[in-house]
């Protein structure tokens, strides 16, 4: 008989414990209850790999609002979409280059204070850099819209007494933003890739600057929150350092430090899984952060950028990022000391260093 009041994600905070190593929560829903519904939210968590797998390629379910980019008409798909996804696999090394450029300048910085919080001056400034390159963002907006972006990755969690939430105010300010930034932005690459599509086939502005808010916004806060927590794994504070793999794979830093823990979505039509029955308008949440750390499942590929037509569009430029942090840094964490305790979110659906301060000993080339 499974102990509902056991497991993870009902309607009380998840506390500290949860937020500083989610793992064994997960761990026991998985092995106890891979098909679990929790009435209070109506809704079904999911998390044996091979039902997400499915899940995640079942055209009978829906993304949730704010999830992916608005427009989810089939011109939008089949020319932005495709457009986008063509441009990041063949764009590889004038990426490589951008985040390599971009960690450069973290690291130099960092080397320059002699202390710091690697959260705010490392794992969410590289990937902001990134972004703001590719969508020619000065530097001075960026502060505004890493403030938006963070009010929108709070709203991806479950609701509990007390969770702070942004997404009204934090969707508005990214709005009106990309809403001049498209008429007025410089013409980089990637805006100019995005103006094109547009003009060749009339797609509406609210579609294009939602595109550019969602690019920014996931670009930024998720890859960020991974790389953050890769540093706190490599200075020896990350949730249990000992777990098997090996740190040289990003594929395994990605499974062992997911960021996001679950993927939501929502049934438009029954779904019969196994004996569970999926009702139409019921949620779903799919545990990748406990499927991805099954023991029979360490040598397949993390399920962190999901799967099917809604996997990441950025995940190729996040493997970048990571690859480029690990090959300034490592080299480097034996001058990296902890001076406070690291900080993490607390959050039911979303695991994430938010503080890790250091000093550095000695003094090193950010090159």
């Amino acid at each position: 008989m499974i102990n509902a009041a056991a497991l993870p994600f009902g309607l009380e905070p998840p506390g500290r414990d949860y937020a500083r190593n989610p793992y064994p929560a997960l761990a026991r829903l998985r092995d106890d209850a891979p098909r679990y519904f929790a009435a209070e939210r109506d809704a079904w968590f999911i998390s044996a790999r091979a039902d997400i797998a499915a899940l995640l390629r079942d055209d009978r379910l829906d993304i949730t609002q704010g999830s992916s980019f608005a427009d989810r008409s089939d011109p939008f798909r089949t020319t932005v979409v495709r457009r986008l996804r063509r441009w990041f696999a063949t764009a590889e090394e004038a990426l490589a280059h951008i985040a390599a450029a971009a960690t450069k300048a973290c690291l130099a910085e960092l080397t320059r204070q002699g202390e710091g919080d690697l959260v705010a001056t490392v794992a969410h400034a590289i990937p902001t850099r990134v972004m703001a390159a590719l969508l020619g963002i000065p530097a001075g907006d960026l502060p505004a819209l890493q403030f938006a972006a963070e009010g929108l990755l709070q709203s991806y969690d479950l609701p509990w007494a007390g969770r702070p939430t942004a997404v009204a105010p934090a969707a508005r300010v990214l709005g009106l933003y990309f809403q001049h930034h498209w008429r007025a932005g410089p013409a980089t690459e990637l805006m100019d890739l995005l103006r094109a599509t547009q003009a060749e086939f009339a797609l509406p502005d609210a579609s294009m600057i939602d595109t550019c808010s969602k690019l920014f916004s996931a670009g930024t806060t998720t890859t960020g929150a991974s790389i953050a927590n890769i540093l706190a794994r490599l200075l020896g504070a990350g949730v249990e350092s000992g777990e098997s793999g090996s740190p040289d794979q990003i594929d395994d830093l990605l499974r062992l430090d997911t960021p996001v823990l679950g993927i939501k979505r929502v049934a438009r039509d029954e779904v019969q899984l196994g004996a569970a029955v999926i009702r139409p308008g019921q949620g779903l949440y799919l545990l990748i952060g406990g499927a991805n750390r099954a023991p029979a499942d360490a040598s397949q590929p993390p399920l962190t950028f999901g799967l099917g037509r809604y996997h990441c569009l950025g995940a190729m430029l996040a493997r970048l990022e990571i690859g480029a942090l690990l090959d300034a840094v490592r080299p480097l964490t034996p001058q990296l000391q902890l001076c406070g305790p690291v900080q993490w979110r607390e959050s039911w659906l979303l695991h994430e260093a938010r503080s890790i301060p250091v000093k550095l000993h000695g003094v090193f080339d950010a090159d």
